[in-house]
């Protein structure tokens, strides 16, 4: 792979310590927290969390993201799904065709991003660890920047940031994630299959530091029965 002269001198600027540091937090990024109940096999979701229940005959409001979201946590142990992954994201577009600024296109962008992310994880060049996962979490940011109530983009972003240390600076979009998390989830519970979500509001509560009253609202959601 050829490097850019630019990136080569930027980074071999830095001391040597510095980036064997940053290379070993990067390899423990996505970590067995991503467990498989997260997004179980055959789980099927709308492509828009906040559509409504009308019917459409629009290709993207019967896309299968179960596939997806399989790849990726293969993803988390196995760096050649990515490019599974990646493939399944344009498969989905071609066929979907979805509009810009819409929620399926949130959630491609979103996943993608994590993706690029994970490259991170699996690449054997710390800087190149790096490139990725500024590319990786640019897109993630950028996406829930124009889609902030978009629970599954914010998830996908605190899974990506969460283990990394605080030399990366993420604390901040963690906490904005615990929270937005916290308070988007009881008003979006019937919008996501029972084993998607619960997984994703365990998280929250059991790692979010919530305030009293959002862990009470959050726990309650869990402890009653789907309808």
């Amino acid at each position: 792979m050829t490097v850019d002269s630019s990136v080569r001198g930027r980074w071999f600027s830095f001391a040597r310590p510095g980036i064997l540091v940053a290379a070993l937090a990067l390899s423990t990024l996505a970590p067995a927290a991503l467990r498989a109940d997260t997004f179980q096999s055959g789980i099927t979701m709308s492509s828009s969390p906040t559509s409504t229940s009308a019917p459409s005959t629009s290709p993207a409001d019967s896309v299968d993201l179960a596939p997806l979201r399989e790849i990726y946590l293969a993803s988390v142990r196995d760096g050649r799904a990515i490019a599974r992954g990646l493939s399944e994201i344009e498969r989905i577009r071609t066929r979907a065709r979805p509009e810009a600024g819409s929620p399926l296109e949130a959630t491609l962008t979103a996943y993608q991003g994590a993706l690029v992310t994970l490259r991170a994880k699996h690449a054997a060049w710390p800087p190149q660890k790096l490139r990725y996962m500024r590319e990786g979490l640019a897109l993630l940011d950028r996406t829930v920047e124009l889609n902030p109530q978009h629970a599954e983009a914010r998830y996908l972003r605190l899974m990506s940031c969460y283990y990394l240390p605080g030399l990366f600076g993420r604390g901040g979009s963690v906490r904005e994630d615990f929270a937005a998390l916290a308070r988007l989830l009881p008003g979006v519970r019937g919008q996501y299959p029972p084993a998607v979500y619960t997984a994703i509001a365990r998280f929250v509560v059991e790692k979010g530091r919530l305030p009293a009253e959002q862990r009470r609202v959050l726990e309650a959601t869990l402890a009653t029965p789907d309808a």
